[in-house]
């Protein structure tokens, strides 16, 4: 644990040393969260049942968190290590491989917990509530920067298994379709017969689900399980692949 709480601070005082790396980041979720709401806002007011009483915000609100922790930051910062040789260093050192990617991840969750605390005081500014309550928001917050762990993952094993910059920052380019092929802009029900069924089948809308069951439903245990489930299988997965290619990693 040691080694690994040693590796995570490093990461963390990366980000806060670069923060020009972390902060444009923020910029695409509240992008879409303002300009999906701007456009879509007057269609689906407060009144449209699937809303409970809330405006559009609530409802864009748990992709714009999504979009915020789902980064490949710690396989671009893994990838530069690999290319600069201090990689190779930590692979000498007197420490556990697997403590390399701990630390890595670690990182991940106290950035996810930035980033989604922030877009979420940004939907509590455009009107949005938690119908969940406090410990809602809480779970909230919690929930998606789990989500960016897994997500984080994916950057790692790319960056182990490819050592390229490139490869590594377009893996970022995965998520865009698993995101627009769930319920982003509609409930499931109100998608077309196709589009519902590939909706399905994604892992990530029941992370959406599950989120957005907090914001404007409250306590949707069964939604929330499917949500927890998915991100656990995620981390377990990824993390379990990373894992692997750092311990066959030949310098």
């Amino acid at each position: 644990m040691t080694e690994i709480a040693l590796l995570a601070r490093r990461s963390v005082r990366e980000i806060l040393r670069y923060p020009e790396a972390t902060i444009p980041g923020l910029f695409i979720p509240l992008f879409f969260l303002a300009v999906n709401v701007g456009q879509v806002a007057k269609t689906f007011p407060s009144t449209t049942p699937f809303l409970h009483g809330q405006g559009y915000v609530a409802f864009q609100l748990p992709v714009s968190l999504m979009f915020a922790v789902a980064t490949a930051a710690s396989g671009l910062a893994l990838v530069t290590e690999i290319d600069i040789g201090y990689f190779d260093k930590l692979l000498a050192a007197p420490i556990r491989r697997s403590s390399i990617i701990f630390g890595r991840l670690a990182a991940d969750f106290v950035r996810g917990l930035v980033g989604s605390t922030f877009v979420l005081l940004a939907g509590f500014a455009f009107g949005a509530h938690i119908e969940a309550g406090p410990l809602g928001a809480v779970l909230l917050v919690f929930l998606a920067a789990c989500f960016g762990v897994g997500y984080a993952g994916f950057g790692v094993l790319v960056a182990l298994r490819t050592r390229n910059v490139q490869a590594t920052n377009t893996s970022f380019l995965l998520f865009f379709p698993l995101l627009f092929l769930s319920p982003n802009f509609v409930p499931f029900d109100r998608l077309s017969p196709v589009m519902e069924a590939l909706a399905r089948a994604n892992p990530v809308s029941y992370v959406i689900d599950g989120l957005r069951s907090l914001v404007i439903e409250g306590w949707e245990w069964d939604k929330l399980a499917y949500c927890t489930l998915v991100i656990v299988g995620l981390i377990a997965i990824l993390t379990t692949l990373s894992l692997r290619a750092i311990e066959q990693y030949d310098r």
